[in-house]
């Protein structure tokens, strides 16, 4: 058998989102980072890859770095980050929910899909505090759908963590630009990749990444070198290592399907010729031992059970009600005007009158 292949974080968080745990599922591969769940419910996420909800507040300007600093002492250890700040007014309810959510749905585009293991924390304290709760077949679907947008966009992922340079020459005589592609283009300083301005700047990640890729659609950025920035070796280092591991499971099907060809030494002299159904004429199907060029080998049994159904003589086929012949059918009586009863008739009397009222129109 093969070397076992890490389980990637979605497979790893679905059960306990399907029993209502609560807790946090912290990833232990770098770059690290932890998804918070309240019921079976995700309420929070960090990852060293994005602009959490700190960078999103601070970097961006709406909350001041030492305001912050400051709630983080006061309630990281409550989980009351959050409800700090909204006590002392720096920013209302509805505002760090959204940076909240944005900052979940960051990380989970990052972690969900990555080889990594992680340890489930039973009832761990959600730092900033509960202001966003979603299902997690819902999360599910919206880093689906981001991961299609950006293979849309642009197939080639290796943007994201290549150095922004704008190009020298624009292929028209002007160009309209988004406010996140303005200050792509403003910061660019052929070093920073697109998540390296993301955390500068204090935007969401996927929107960098996903504006960064339009211009480069558009022809006014032109992927650079690799960025230099620990956050973009951090990425493409974890795409290496999923995409690595993807490549191992084939590798492990084939082994155990080989183990599954692997005489069993239990029982020496029963051995019977494995028999395939051949396909039919003109398909074309394969069998898997064919199409891998694995020879085909006998393979030994277990003494069949007493009671197994596949070795029963097959019962003799039930004879199946032999069909009754038509009966004519007959039409009820049905009265007339002058109180006389009309007989019944058959089918075919019935069609030869109608056939002679036709001939006498």
């Amino acid at each position: 058998m093969g070397a076992s292949v890490p389980s990637t974080l979605r497979g790893a968080l679905e059960p306990w989102c399907a029993v209502g745990a609560t807790g946090a599922l912290r990833v232990e591969d770098p770059p690290g980072g932890a998804i918070y769940i309240v019921d079976g419910r995700l309420s929070f996420a960090e990852c060293g890859l994005v602009s959490g909800v700190d960078k999103l507040l601070t970097a961006s300007g709406r909350v001041p770095a030492d305001v912050w600093r400051a709630a983080v002492a006061a309630g990281r250890s409550t989980g009351r980050i959050g409800d700090t700040l909204i006590a002392d007014g720096h920013i209302s309810r509805n505002e760090l929910a959204l940076s909240a959510l944005s900052a979940l749905m960051d990380a989970a585009f990052f972690l969900f899909d990555a080889a990594v293991t992680a340890q489930f924390e039973p009832d761990a304290v959600n730092p900033l505090g509960t202001f966003c709760e979603l299902e997690f077949a819902a999360v599910c679907l919206e880093v689906d759908r981001r991961r299609r947008l950006l293979a849309d966009v642009w197939p080639d992922p290796a943007i994201d963590t290549a150095a922004v340079v704008p190009s020298r020459r624009l292929r028209g005589h002007q160009v309209s630009l988004t406010a996140a592609q303005w200050e792509i283009v403003a910061n660019a300083d052929r070093r920073r990749s697109p998540a390296d301005l993301a955390r500068l700047l204090g935007r969401e990640t996927f929107v960098m990444l996903l504006e960064a890729r339009r211009l480069a659609r558009s022809g006014l950025i032109e992927p650079g070198r690799p960025g230099g920035s620990a956050v973009a070796e951090s990425v493409a280092a974890v795409r290496a290592r999923t995409a690595a591991a993807l490549v191992r499971v084939p590798d492990q099907r084939v082994d155990r399907e080989l183990d599954q060809r692997i005489p069993d030494q239990r029982f020496p002299d029963q051995r019977v010729e494995a028999v395939l159904a051949p396909p039919a004429r003109g398909s074309a199907v394969v069998p898997a031992a064919a199409a891998a060029g694995v020879t085909p080998m006998t393979v030994p049994l277990a003494p069949p059970a007493a009671d197994d159904l596949s070795l029963r003589e097959p019962a003799a086929p039930v004879p199946l009600p032999r069909r009754r012949a038509a009966e004519p059918r007959r039409w009820p009586a049905n009265p007339v005007d002058d109180g006389r009863v009309v007989e019944e008739c058959s089918d075919s009397t019935l069609m030869r009158i109608q056939r002679a009222l036709r001939a006498l129109r």
